[in-house]
């Protein structure tokens, strides 16, 4: 067997969990098995500019995200178009990515038994190496996303969270009722594949993927290899949906309510608002906007599930 040489990614902070068990499992795998590897510790600095030089030098065939839906989307920004696949631990707060690819989530250090067996599960994952080609959006040309991006009540209350710098579910409720309190409408203009929409919307959901990582569905139509991406424009929000799945206005595996929801599928698209909004991109706020420019890179990146 080939020696393999890997390039593993750490956010520190990612889920709030401890990474040392983590450490002290892959020098055992490596002890064991005698692979290459190097470690990259997030810092929030320059990290894809590090990250870059790193496997220009490391030269990995296997670059391995530990942590969340931000750290995959880092590693996926650095090898993107490349033959260089992707691997992923989960160890993030909410894991939306992992869902959607079916890959068990670290579970808190502090309240596992076990931590090693679900190391063991997503590092056999990683070491059979099956690739699904994925694709990837490029928004306003300087920022990609692999999952879901938004205009509106959800990104909002990303920005809060990041302000506030609360974890967990939890917080994530707390501040999804208070900004539900003050919700108001989008207007909008969407170009998607030269056909013109628009109208009023509480939420323009880009998406990639089908859920967001609490599990609330709000692409069931979407898929991640399929070479188009979806715009969601929810134009009402009902309070006894909430309830049951925080964001979510339809089950897994039905079509979207069109009293609730409009989705138009396409592979390129503009949007323009009337005033500027948020934008998050795959959890992370990333400016108020008045014009978001969209387009799809199909098979950009090669993720092992």
């Amino acid at each position: 067997m080939p020696q393999i040489n890997y390039l593993f990614v750490v956010n520190p902070i990612s889920g709030g969990n401890d990474k040392s068990a983590f450490y002290r499992f892959i020098e055992e795998e490596n002890q064991r098995m005698g692979f290459s590897y190097e470690l990259y510790k997030t810092t929030g600095t320059d990290d894809e500019s590090r990250l870059i030089k790193l496997v220009i030098h490391h030269k990995p065939e296997v670059i391995v995200a530990v942590g969340g839906d931000g750290t995959l989307l880092l590693a996926a920004k650095v090898v993107k178009n490349s033959s260089i696949k992707i691997g992923l631990i989960p160890f993030g707060s909410a894991n939306g990515m992992s869902r959607e690819l079916n890959i068990p989530k670290i579970p808190d250090i502090s309240l596992s038994l076990n931590p090693s067996q679900r190391f063991k599960e997503c590092w056999n994952i990683i070491k059979n190496e099956r690739v699904q080609e994925v694709d990837l959006l490029q928004i306003n040309k300087n920022h990609y996303s692999l999952h879901l991006s938004d205009i509106g009540l959800n990104a909002k209350i990303v920005k809060r969270f990041e302000a506030e710098k609360i974890r967990g579910y939890f917080g994530y409720a707390r501040l999804f009722f208070k900004e539900l309190k003050q919700k108001k409408r989008i207007s909008y203009r969407l170009v998607a594949d030269g056909i013109q929409y628009q109208g009023k919307a509480y939420m323009i959901v880009i998406a990639n993927a089908t859920m967001y990582g609490t599990g609330a569905v709000i692409n069931p139509v979407g898929k991640l290899d399929d070479g188009v991406f979806e715009i969601c424009l929810v134009k009402q929000i009902k309070f006894v949906s909430l309830l049951r799945s925080l964001v979510s206005i339809f089950k897994k595996k039905l079509q979207p309510r069109k009293d609730l929801m409009k989705v138009v599928i396409c592979k390129n698209a503009i949007i323009e608002i009337k005033e500027a909004e948020t934008l998050q991109v795959d959890g992370e706020v990333v400016g108020e906007v008045k014009q978001v420019k969209i387009k799809i890179l199909p098979g950009a990146l090669r993720i092992i599930t």
